[in-house]
């Protein structure tokens, strides 16, 4: 049984790698069958890795206005002149598309829903299925295959955390309550209606984003669930200190419906 479970956490993990967000959208674009695209940029005059990049941050972004683009793509060239120029030559074959009311660039090629489906689960990592490799280092994370820093976002370094707490807390095992999973409607605040100053079109956005959200949570239930409704949570500080569990999906910090459906599986009594 144990060997069965970290088999899949082992695919858990390699299905992660994989989908990391803009390396998987780059490699679907570049092993497309229908178009190639190499070819095209070569044709034209384009960079491969400005077309490349600027194809994944349409795939992204969907609409995107001038300086965002040019914020992006920035270090793809020596100036902002120059990526305006290359965008331009882009939107002259039809690989986006500039809309002159809106004043926003769209998405002229998006990937398929399954790659799309699969990203959704997978470009975060999951809780464990098998508990935590201990921790000893600042660049240890606790799973079996994937390495980066115990400190979020860019504030790695090399100083004095206490990993003897990050171990603790990787430790607890919890459990899904699918009774609450499954009967309790998710939500978020303010999808009743549009914000003061919010435009149809950005509220629209806003209820599809949580649609995606929420689907994908059942999605990641579904998967914790399959070998076994037990699981672990890893952590990591921030630059302050303060210890963030990294469950995005599935986590006991995230809104009223992620702190219901998770439980201990070893709840213990304490009598005061």
């Amino acid at each position: 049984m144990q060997d069965a479970k970290m088999q899949h956490q082992i695919e858990l993990e390699t299905l992660f790698n994989k989908n990391q967000l803009i390396p998987r959208i780059k490699q679907e674009f570049m092993a497309c069958t229908e178009i190639s695209f190499t070819k095209v940029f070569e044709d034209n005059g384009i960079p491969l890795d400005f077309g490349y990049a600027l194809l994944v941050q349409m795939a992204l972004h969907k609409r995107a206005p001038l300086p965002t683009l040019v914020g992006v793509l920035r270090g793809q060239c020596n100036t902002a002149q120059e990526v305006v120029d290359l965008i331009i030559k882009m939107c002259e074959l039809d690989l986006c598309h500039w809309h002159p009311v809106q004043e926003v660039f769209i998405t002229a090629i998006t990937i398929s829903e399954d790659v799309q489906a699969e990203l959704d689960r997978f470009q975060f990592p999951l809780p464990m299925v098998v508990e935590p490799r201990e921790v000893k280092s600042n660049r240890d994370t606790g799973y079996v295959l994937n390495r980066g820093s115990i400190i979020l976002k860019k504030n790695h370094h090399s100083d004095d955390v206490c990993l003897d707490h990050i171990n603790r807390m990787n430790k607890v095992k919890f459990t899904i309550n699918n009774d609450t999973a499954k009967m309790i409607k998710n939500a978020w605040r303010n999808l009743d209606k549009p914000k003061e100053g919010e435009s149809k079109e950005d509220f629209e956005k806003r209820k599809r984003a949580f649609e995606k959200y929420d689907r994908t949570c059942h999605d990641v239930i579904e998967i914790l669930t399959e070998h076994g409704n037990e699981f672990f949570l890893t952590h990591k500080y921030d630059k302050r200190g303060r210890i963030y569990c990294q469950g995005y999906h599935v986590s006991y910090q995230g809104a009223p419906w992620n702190k219901a459906v998770i439980e201990l599986a070893e709840p213990e009594v304490i009598e005061l």
